[in-house]
């Protein structure tokens, strides 16, 4: 079994205690409560440590030694032994008992950082003086016995750890002359931390009196357990036994899951010797660690066993089979009333047969064919009426299927239909448009935004969990960097609809986010700026700005979910809704609130989506279809689209603005019209990006800049970010951006009204790009198609 280090409660628990540096140490020393900087050095523990970036008064050096990786702590150790030992752990050899000694701070002579004889020889006086009220309520080690990861106990007067199962052979001060903490199951939390005195078992005196051996008159329990199949594949039952002897009394037995906490497998009887236990079927593999707790009332033993169970191979040659992040526990499902009409027709789609947890919920998408409007988009099944179409087409229709536990599962089914209708106007073949469509995006600027708008399948997205091996490539470097536990300290205070399985799948719907660079770049430092720079706007746009609460401001981003004042019942709301005032009321047709009025598309998710001419490319970007989210807009808050509304905003552009992401990448190069208006690469210009016309070019920082710069300073320490000395952090005097700019790019299509002499009435038939927004995106692949059949009396033959 591979061993996780821990470290946010037991890194928290570690003892701290400030004292003044010696002048011949190389560092102050560490002080309590106190935040430093990236590059600061500390004295803690007699050892040398360093900030990588900025440290919170909640995280202590003694993290970098129970961390797994470097980068899950601001301290890393630079060298061992080097202070005078009083940073941290109070090395005050008088033990005077000053009042002012804290129960967490009462050495009596030895600071451990370098005693290596593992029996603290230095503490066998101290029974917990004035200085230190100790932990007489963690039990004494017993030698030979077993513990369980979490354990503390008591050994030579000082309280230890265990970081994982440690055997009867690992004794606690194995922690103390071990060169790493992975070398030793324990670590230590607290030296003279056991008002008592502790216990040695190394001890080789006849003491008499000392009554916290703890094993005298026990009779040590024997535990050993086994499966009957240590690995398989899609699921199945095993039986687990147990063999256990000694114990003083009756013995007890208690099977329990350690991990994962998803999927979860079923444990015929827990109090058992022997049981079996059923795993369910999954698409990924899961590795599940069982744990058997064995006591006698008094004496409890643990051991624990590990079962694979790999992912079912279901025959597909692509990673699209990956599609099940429950492991089995969702399973998504599609009838059809019928899977061909005729001429025209209407079918039923039903997804009443998935299966799943409780409080299961349903999403409908058309994600190919010519584009239709279903009877509704949310419920276990909805209807298509299919009009007369002029050739033979393939209709495709998506589900997404989610239970309470945001398990998820993809389905999708086609549906066939004949072509009967006469023919309106000129007839162009699909194959004839795709062509066109292709030899007009060219541009390589356009190719370069084109890749990085791409979309995953939402089969694959869906799919994705916190720590699952196959999530994909950019989600793995994320959560190299963001840890659900770092997630949670950034953002203490989010709603709970901003879950940290909800930001993965936001970024795996993106792969240019985070994702890999092949032409020397440096992928991770841009992925760790790229989350800075989107993490700071979060504060400025869903923040609490509460500047007298505890979490400091910078970490109170994602408060808001949905816009101050706002209900999913409140209607006319932030929607261009009449053919009479907008065009793109025909485009994006605002849906209808059951109170008859249009439904609101006010602030959602993390960037504060608006109005319908946002959501509808929004929905077209998720779903392949405008209308999932136009007639549902509450769903870009309660799912995964509350963070990838954001993404989707960094990653777009907006001609002349560049994206966020091509700024933060070095891909947008500022041209001399950008020059001329101070548009520079930096923090700054990104602020220009989200709100410029309101923020920025005032001659001096508008309050709203100027707390997005604080965030971003905040965030970028934490995250080992590296400011440039000449980055603009600010936008105060920018200029706003003007076409002919290095960002400058036609990605909309609109009418080409050229003429033709082999065309009807020697019209064009075709469209050209625009740097103005209209119906058709050219990032958006078919947009071509759909935008010459809009614009012409033509008809598409999708069979040519």
């Amino acid at each position: 079994m591979n061993h996780l280090f821990i470290r946010t409660a037991i890194a928290s628990a570690l003892m701290i205690g400030a004292q003044g540096a010696a002048a011949d140490q190389p560092a102050e020393d560490y002080v309590e409560g106190q935040h430093y900087r990236g590059g600061s050095q500390v004295c803690y523990g007699g050892d040398l440590f360093k900030a990588q970036w900025w440290a919170t008064a909640e995280q202590r050096p003694a993290e970098a030694l129970t961390v797994q990786n470097t980068w899950d702590s601001p301290w890393v150790l630079e060298e061992m032994g080097v202070c005078d030992g009083s940073g941290g752990d109070s090395g005050d050899s008088s033990n005077t008992g000053d009042s002012d000694d804290n129960a967490d701070n009462g050495d009596s002579g030895n600071n451990n950082d370098s005693d290596s004889s593992g029996s603290d020889s230095g503490n066998s006086g101290s029974t917990g003086g004035s200085g230190s009220t100790g932990s007489s309520d963690v039990a004494t080690y017993q030698s030979g016995q077993s513990y369980r990861k979490g354990s503390e106990v008591c050994y030579a007067g000082d309280v230890f750890l265990a970081q994982w199962w440690a055997n009867g052979n690992d004794l606690p001060s194995d922690a103390l002359i071990a060169q790493n903490t992975w070398d030793s199951p324990w670590i230590l939390k607290e030296a003279d931390g056991c008002a008592d005195g502790g216990n040695n078992d190394n001890d080789d005196d006849d003491d008499t009196d000392d009554n916290n051996d703890g094993d005298s008159g026990t009779t040590p329990i024997s535990l050993s357990v086994s499966t009957s199949q240590s690995q398989l594949t899609g699921g199945g039952t095993v039986q687990l036994s147990a063999s256990a002897s000694g114990g003083d009394n009756t013995l007890s037995y208690s099977w329990a899951q350690l991990s994962p906490s998803s999927p979860v497998a079923s444990i015929d009887s827990v109090t058992s010797a022997s049981t079996s236990v059923t795993l369910p079927a999954t698409t990924y593999d899961v590795s599940y660690v069982f744990s058997l707790i064995v006591s006698d009332g008094d004496t409890t033993e643990e051991a624990q066993i590990t079962v694979q169970n790999f992912a079912v191979d279901i025959g597909d040659d692509d990673d699209s089979t990956d599609n099940d992040n429950s492991g089995g526990a969702v399973n998504a499902a599609i009838s059809a009333s019928a899977n061909s009409v005729g001429c025209s027709g209407s079918i039923t789609l039903d997804g009443s047969e998935s299966t799943g947890g409780s409080g299961m919920s349903y999403i409908w998408s058309q994600t190919g064919g010519p584009s239709i409007k279903l009877s509704n988009y949310v419920g276990s099944s909805t209807q298509a009426v299919l009009p007369e179409v002029y050739s033979n087409v393939t209709y495709t229709f998506q589900l997404t299927a989610t239970d309470s536990s945001a398990a998820s599962d993809v389905a999708e089914v086609s549906i066939n239909q004949t072509g009967c209708a006469s023919a309106s106007g000129h007839v162009m073949g699909l194959s004839e448009l795709e062509g066109e469509e292709s030899a007009r995006t060219t541009d390589s600027l356009l190719q370069e935004v084109k890749q990085t708008v791409e979309t995953r399948d939402n089969t694959l997205v869906e799919a994705v969990q916190p720590g699952r091996n196959a999530n994909p490539e950019n989600v793995q470097r994320v959560e190299s960097i963001i840890s659900e536990d770092t997630w949670n300290y950034l953002f203490p205070l989010r709603a709970d609809e901003y879950t940290y399985t909800n930001f993965l799948r936001a970024v795996a719907k993106f792969p240019a986010f985070c994702g890999e660079y092949t032409d020397g770049r440096d992928s991770d430092a841009i992925c760790r700026k790229a989350l800075a720079v989107m993490f700071a706007h979060f504060g400025q746009e869903t923040g609490a700005h509460a500047a007298a609460w505890d979490e400091p401001e910078w970490r109170q981003g994602l408060y808001w979910i949905r816009e101050i004042g706002w209900t999913e019942e409140t209607s006319g709301g932030y929607g261009a809704c009449e053919s009479s005032s907008s065009w793109a009321a025909d485009v994006w047709p605002c849906a209808i609130n059951a109170d008859g009025g249009y439904k609101s598309y006010f602030g959602r998710g993390a960037k504060q989506l608006s109005w319908n001419y946002n959501y509808g490319p929004f929905s077209q970007a998720m779903y392949g279809d405008i209308y999932t989210l136009l007639e549902n807009p509450e769903l870009v808050a309660d799912t995964w689209l509350n963070l990838a509304s954001a993404i989707f905003f960094f990653v777009y552009p907006q001609p002349p603005k560049p994206s966020m992401l091509h700024v933060v990448d070095g891909t947008w190069e500022p041209n001399s019209v950008d020059q001329a208006n101070n548009l520079t690469s930096g923090f700054g210009v990104t602020t220009n990006i989200v709100n410029g016309a309101i923020e920025c070019s005032k001659g001096s920082e508008d309050s709203r800049s100027q707390n997005r710069i604080d965030y971003y300073q905040s965030f970028t320490e934490y995250l080992g970010v590296d400011i440039p000395a000449d980055e603009e952090l600010g936008c105060a005097n920018m200029g706003q951006f003007e076409t002919g700019g290095a960002a400058s790019l036609n990605i909309y299509w609109d009418k080409d009204w050229g003429w033709s002499a082999d065309n009807p009435n020697n019209e064009s038939f075709a469209c050209q790009l625009v740097n103005y927004q209209t119906a058709y995106s050219a990032l958006n692949e078919g947009d071509y198609a759909k935008c010459v059949e809009g614009n012409f009396d033509m008809t598409i033959d999708y069979q040519n």
